[in-house]
């Protein structure tokens, strides 16, 4: 039987083995004969007792730009362990609903809506995710009033590498080690996540200039529910989403059109469309796609003749692309934000006619998760990318410029997104994090023979 994957995934033959890339075609997860689909979990707890030596690894969505999620450097026996069998809903409450960890986002945030409910975090913007994926790799949304998707979790069912099941709840001092495992402590089952009524909300777009971003964001993020801000530095213009609560008249006219997505023309913004269509002849140019036909460019002109809108917060906020791309995101403390910004602009005016995204500022609150760059801590998240191009290049110079950009903002105490490119050697990670080594040492207990780690996974948590 032929296994299908999602759209984004890519399958090339590499010594006569037809392998699974991942989403930016940039890394092997592993050849299609060492992809395994349990139908229970009955099958992983047997796997894990009878073969104690055998590596897994799992697949999620497959979205990580590094080979976090990859087996196909371990020996043919290792497994990549897709949960495309274990999903779907198994309990809801009054303000919880638990899910299988194979879930997709996107499923539990129709489910929640259908519920007039919502997470109490915000959404990050992919929502193809599974639970267990983005959970695993710290999954943020956006606002200082909220963190990690993990920080809505309440209960975690977890497979050990023995083969035991437990459960980790908030009442358990291991619990901000598991809600963002990065998969190392053992193969998250369910996950029981925390509810509160849903809202609908405005979202309000408007262009201004660096001075205004540099004086105002943090104070925006401060006043308002969800920020989201993109600095095209090249021009100093930021355009920037405020999402609150709408207004009665607002939820009656969204309720009436259906719940769809209500655009409130009227108040049209296109001070951006001149940048936007340059953006759009860089991006082209860089990606030798002259035709603007690739889904990427739909992530710059969606702020053409910008529009405020009203609808629920994944409608709103949960319209990420998956372009393949190298895409970094580094937070720093949010006292250092300003320097950060100042840092890069003195780099862009250094360096103009080099991007073609513009740099995505997204700020949270502190996490209870002990891997998270928010751990104890306000951040802003600052991230950039480069597109692939058509041809599975990207443009010369890429690597060296994503990895110039986070060597500026680690002297600011820059820490990386670990779902997303890192150059690891960049950064002291038991400096950076305070429960770092405390995570190695749970890691060591729980799964003393490494049968949850690779190669780059190894080379990440080794001793430096």
């Amino acid at each position: 039987m032929t296994v299908k994957f999602q759209a984004f995934h890519s399958i090339k033959a590499i010594n006569n083995r037809e392998v699974l890339f991942n989403w930016s075609r940039t890394n092997p997860l592993g050849a299609l004969d060492q992809v395994w689909r349990p139908t229970h979990s009955d099958e992983l707890q047997a796997l894990l007792r009878e073969h104690p030596g055998r590596k897994l690894r799992l697949i999620g969505s497959g979205l990580s730009f590094e080979p976090i999620h990859s087996v196909y450097a371990e020996g043919s026996q290792a497994l990549l362990v897709d949960l495309y069998h274990l999903r779907g809903q198994l309990a809801k409450t009054a303000d919880t609903v638990t899910y299988q960890a194979g879930t997709p986002l996107d499923t539990i945030y129709a489910d929640l809506i259908a519920m007039e409910r919502m997470l109490p975090a915000s959404p990050g913007v992919i929502g193809i995710q599974t639970l267990g994926g983005a959970l695993s790799t710290g999954t943020h949304g956006q606002g200082l009033h909220q963190s990690a998707l993990c920080d809505a979790v309440e209960a975690m069912t977890v497979m050990l590498a023995s083969g035991d099941i437990i459960c980790v709840d908030r009442t358990d001092p291991r619990f901000g080690a598991f809600v963002m495992g990065m998969g190392m402590l053992g193969i998250l089952l369910d996950v029981t996540l925390r509810t509160v009524p849903n809202r609908i909300m405005r979202c309000t777009k408007f262009t201004t200039d660096y001075p205004f971003l540099l004086e105002h964001n943090e104070r925006l993020n401060r006043e308002h529910g969800f920020v989201k801000s993109w600095w095209f530095a090249w021009t100093g213009e930021s355009h920037i989403w405020l999402v609150d609560p709408a207004s009665d008249d607002e939820v009656a006219r969204y309720r009436a059109a259906g719940s769809e997505p209500l655009l409130l023309e009227g108040d049209i913004d296109a001070r951006m469309n001149a940048t936007i269509d340059a953006t759009l002849q860089k991006m082209a140019k860089d990606t030798k796609d002259e035709a603007l036909a690739g889904e990427h460019f739909e992530t710059v002109r969606r702020f053409k003749d910008a529009s405020d809108l009203v609808g629920n917060v994944y409608q709103i906020l949960c319209k990420g692309i998956p372009a393949p791309q190298i895409n970094c995101e580094v937070a720093v403390p949010l006292n250092r934000m300003n320097e950060a910004l100042e840092t890069l602009q003195a780099w862009q005016q250094a360096n103009p006619g080099v991007l073609h995204y513009p740099f995505i500022l997204r700020c949270t609150g502190p996490s209870e998760a002990w891997l998270s760059a928010a751990h104890g801590q306000s951040v802003c998240w600052v991230g950039f990318l480069v597109y692939l191009a058509a041809d599975g290049t990207f443009v010369n110079g890429s690597m060296e410029q994503m990895r110039e950009l986070q060597q500026l903002l680690v002297p600011l105490g820059g820490i990386p997104h670990f779902g997303k490119h890192l150059a690891m050697d960049l950064y002291d990670f038991p400096a950076l994090l305070p429960r770092w080594n405390d995570f190695v040492a749970l890691k060591r207990e729980l799964d003393p023979h490494g049968r949850f780690e690779n190669r780059w996974l190894s080379d990440l948590f080794a001793n430096r």
